[in-house]
């Protein structure tokens, strides 16, 4: 895995991107988020009921998350 700032992944963003490798974007010196080409994930193998499923997922586990960020 790539370790970038925050600085360089706003200057270079094109060419990061480009390089499609995991990549994580740091801000302070920690972990802000991270870049992962579709490629490396494994919805290819998968058909679109399953793809729906797992999404349906993610979104049940962060409901709380995600109506505390709607209301910001």
């Amino acid at each position: 895995m790539r370790y970038v700032t925050m600085t360089e992944f706003k200057q270079q963003a094109s060419q990061i991107l480009d390089a499609r490798e995991p990549t994580a974007i740091l801000r302070n010196s920690k972990v802000e988020g991270y870049y992962l080409p579709v490629e490396s994930l494994a919805f290819k193998t998968m058909d679109d009921a399953r793809v729906a499923e797992l999404t349906q997922s993610i979104l049940d586990q962060r409901s709380d998350v995600l109506a505390y960020l709607a209301k910001r």
